[in-house]
């Protein structure tokens, strides 16, 4: 099994693709009208703010912004809301009414219109993708009487095996807590992780020690 250090674990990422051109100035433009207008409030929205880092980072094109919520350890962004479950819950909610509140307040600055931004979204991060493993345990739990048994077992093997995949991702000391919330039917003999997407997970949602990224809120 691979193994992935992880300095940093992204909690969740406000995409806006703006119209401006692709250069420095239209970049230091958006990080400006963020600290004016946003600015450190937007950290308000988590419980464990102070185990929080944010980022802004650009992609080519139209001006596409990715403002990025960073944590050192999923769990210490849940600490303060109970169990790990629950947490990722009131998580994944939290993240979704940040992005909120950057996409309707990033246009108050009178560089910036509203007629500028092509395109919005409000990702979730990494415990976005544990919530889809709960929401799939539910759904699969509802609905288990309409179902063959070989269509819920092999539902539970898909489910299994994004539960290795995730397991793999995360931070050791978040190992165990993310088990301990499943059933057995959902955690025991468990397959091995997919390289493919345990790579992609790590590289989607995770910062290495050896990657650089300015944090505007150091």
């Amino acid at each position: 099994m691979k193994e992935y250090r992880l300095e940093l674990i992204k909690i969740g990422e406000t995409y806006i693709k703006f119209d401006f051109d692709f250069n420095e100035t239209n970049q230091e433009l958006i990080k400006k009208a963020y600290l004016e207008q946003i600015g450190f409030s937007s950290f308000e929205f988590f419980k464990n703010r102070e185990s929080l880092k944010i980022s802004i980072e650009y992609d080519e094109g139209s001006l596409k912004t990715r403002i990025i919520v960073w944590g050192t350890a999923i769990y210490m962004g849940l600490a303060n809301y109970g169990s790990f479950r629950a947490g990722v819950r009131e998580l994944v909610n939290d993240v979704k009414d940040f992005s909120e509140y950057v996409i309707e307040h990033i246009d108050d600055d009178p560089n910036i219109s509203n007629k500028n931004i092509i395109r919005t979204e409000k990702r979730t991060g990494l415990p976005g993708r544990i919530q889809d493993i709960y929401n799939r345990i539910d759904k699969l739990e509802k609905n288990i009487n309409n179902l063959t048994n070989n269509q819920i077992q092999q539902e539970i093997q898909l489910i299994k095996q994004e539960v290795a995949n995730l397991y793999t991702v995360l931070p050791f000391q978040e190992r165990d807590v993310f088990l301990n919330e499943l059933s057995n039917n959902f955690k025991q003999n468990l397959p091995n992780p997919n390289d493919s997407r345990t790579d992609y997970l790590a590289n989607r949602y995770g910062l290495k020690p050896d990657e650089d990224v300015e944090f505007i809120n150091n």
